[in-house]
């Protein structure tokens, strides 16, 4: 029976791992079962410590089982110390959530606006990419291409996804000390804008990619997931859009990974993944670039400034030609519901 029971969750362990290999566009069902990794390494790690003075045989299951799964553990924890380095620059990724500009936002006089509009301006990264990006040129509180430009973010690159009535504007945008030589936006073969631009920028003598992306939102709502008695009366609906957040996901992540590997120059990542770093969406980026927390992270790097605070959906990677030197989550900034990410970068 034991030897039964052995096999048996051995053999769901290995298709749970496997899972993020698999694109839900082909198989939707493997972006519920990537959301069971960490359960399965908690529960290999309970059985190991349970075991370990028996250095049995469950032991060593449990053991294999947690080797295997060690690449899982190194996207969720770790630890780092800043390199010295020579001419770096800096990297700012931050999904502002429109700075608060949404009508159920909206804060007394602005307040929390400001001072994330404030911060966003003081941060002295050389390139700050910003997704729910929101723009508003008659505004003394949201004219932030003018604020940017006014202090030495001179070259923008602002992919417009809308103008309302009120001549206000929306979309991501990169900005940048550095020359700005080519820019773009990714569309799929129908034309269709994929939330993902790009800036070669001239660095020094050499020109690098950034990219800024925003793929997409699961749509769901949060009260009906932390809820026991919400979620048993809307969980077809959080299931149904859950899966279709996978399956879209994977289509974006297929392009973008494309678009990438015909990049003339080396590459730097950053934005909202939207996805858990056990998804198919990750390993695929993390497959042909390297993760900035992986690499230079510390703690458990959490992103969302939210209910579900374990989320680390926000995310750097890499080409091989940087070398990075330090890699922090400002979690002290929390105005909107994303915490901004910083990548300190060299490029050999």
């Amino acid at each position: 029976m034991r030897k039964t029971y052995i096999i048996i969750v051995l053999v769901a362990t290995l298709v749970v791992y496997a899972s993020v290999l698999v694109s839900p566009g082909q198989l939707w069902i493997v972006g519920f079962l990537s959301m069971l990794i960490p359960f399965f390494l908690v529960f290999h790690l309970l059985g190991a410590l349970w075991t370990i003075n028996k250095l049995n045989r469950v032991f060593f299951y449990h053991l294999i089982t947690l080797i295997i799964g060690l690449p899982f553990i190194l996207v969720t924890f770790r630890i780092h110390v800043n390199q010295e380095g020579t001419e770096k620059f800096s990297v700012l990724s931050y999904n502002v959530r429109v700075f608060n500009n949404y009508a159920h936002l909206r804060n007394e006089n602005f307040e929390s606006s400001k001072k994330m509009v404030e911060w966003s301006v003081s941060d002295d990264s050389e390139i700050k990419c910003f997704q729910e990006f929101y723009n508003k040129n008659d505004s003394d509180i949201f004219n932030v291409v003018e604020k940017m430009r006014a202090a030495g973010w001179k070259h923008v690159y602002f992919k417009k996804l809308f103008i309302d009535r009120s001549k206000a504007e929306f979309g991501a945008v990169i900005f940048s000390k550095y020359p700005i030589v080519n820019q773009g936006a990714i569309y799929d073969d129908e034309g269709k804008y994929q939330k993902a631009i790009f800036a070669d920028i001239r660095y020094m003598e050499d020109t690098i990619r950034i990219y800024s992306i925003h793929l997409k939102s699961m749509s769901i709502d949060v009260e009906n997931v932390i809820d026991a008695e919400k979620l048993s009366r809307s969980y077809k609906q959080t299931v149904h859009r859950l899966r279709n957040g996978f399956v879209y996901r994977s289509g974006e992540v297929n392009l973008l990974a494309r678009h990438i590997s015909e990049s003339p120059y080396p590459v730097i990542l950053s934005g909202d993944l939207n996805d858990m770093p056990y998804s198919y969406s990750y390993f695929k980026l993390r497959n042909i670039l390297s993760n900035a927390f992986e690499k230079a992270g510390n703690g458990f790097g959490f992103t969302y400034n939210g209910k579900l605070f374990f989320l680390r959906i926000d995310n750097q990677f890499f080409s091989t030609s940087f070398q990075i030197h330090g890699f922090a989550t400002h979690r002290e900034i929390k105005y909107s519901d994303h915490f901004p990410i910083k990548g300190v970068y060299s490029i050999d």
